[in-house]
């Protein structure tokens, strides 16, 4: 099965009444930033992840931590 990150996104963003550039806003990254990594969710950060998740977004991604991420990763 083929999940569409960016169908699932935009669902997300009606279901919580937000808006892209709010959510960029709020990740720290400009609004052409986050249509890229929406394109290509392996160019997330995991913090980025986190703070979608603070903002009630769920992808539905399966996310494995790596050991070989520096904390400054996280």
């Amino acid at each position: 099965m083929i999940i569409n990150v960016q169908e699932i996104f935009k669902h997300e963003l009606k279901r919580l009444g937000l808006n892209k550039k709010y959510v960029a806003d709020q990740l720290g990254i400009t609004y052409p930033a986050l249509a890229a990594k929406i394109k290509n969710v392996d160019n997330f950060k995991f913090s980025e992840l986190r703070k979608l998740a603070d903002l009630n977004i769920n992808l539905k991604l399966d996310i494995y931590y790596d050991t070989r991420f520096r904390s400054e990763d996280v």
